[in-house]
């Protein structure tokens, strides 16, 4: 297959993906959107995480909270749990990889805050970890995945109906860009932040 050819299959795929109505879960956005609100608008946290592309997807969603990503707006707190290289680091030499982030979310998370949890495979050691640790502090927890990710008790778990990492990352960043978007109207029509 030609280079023009691989481009343009990987457009196709990109756009039957877009056109399924199974990627975009509108009531489960609308869902997340309305409880980050409520729960942000009374000083709550939000929090994200992932390993490697989908990290940097992470990061990049807490940044729409904490800055913007449309509509100006009071900052409120959203962190990412894998910004701090010497946390990562200290805490994986210490206690393993596995624990990297599940000891932040003890650290920084409280009974009704939100965590999100990217990850393709679904399968991610630290990131299940993180996971529980979460629903044992009363924490409302996602996991947003691809079509294989695993189904863990009392997480809410989001999946892209695909096989293909570049894919799963495209649609966890347009639904987190959907939250933060209708995030920003919210607080915009009714100023309570």
């Amino acid at each position: 297959m030609d280079l023009p050819a691989k481009i343009a299959a990987r457009v196709s795929e990109v756009a039957s993906l877009v056109m399924d109505p199974s990627s975009f879960p509108l009531e489960k956005l609308n869902d997340l959107t309305d409880g980050i609100y409520s729960h942000l608008s009374k000083g709550g946290r939000l929090a994200f995480v992932g390993n490697g592309g989908s990290a940097a997807e992470a990061m990049h969603l807490a940044a729409e909270f904490t800055g913007k990503c449309v509509i100006p707006h009071p900052p409120v707190s959203a962190i990412c749990l894998n910004e701090s290289q010497s946390a990562i680091t200290a805490i994986g030499n210490d206690y393993g990889f596995e624990e990297i982030f599940s000891r932040q979310v003890k650290a920084h998370l409280t009974r009704g805050d939100y965590l999100i949890a990217l990850s393709t495979s679904g399968k991610s050691p630290n990131i299940l970890k993180a996971l529980e640790s979460g629903i044992g502090l009363g924490v409302k927890c996602y996991l947003w995945t691809g079509i294989d990710g695993v189904e863990i008790r009392d997480v809410d778990t989001w999946r892209v109906p695909s096989h293909s990492t570049p894919r799963i990352q495209e649609i966890h960043l347009m639904w987190g860009h959907f939250v933060a978007e209708a995030f920003e109207e919210l607080w915009r029509d009714n100023s309570t932040l």
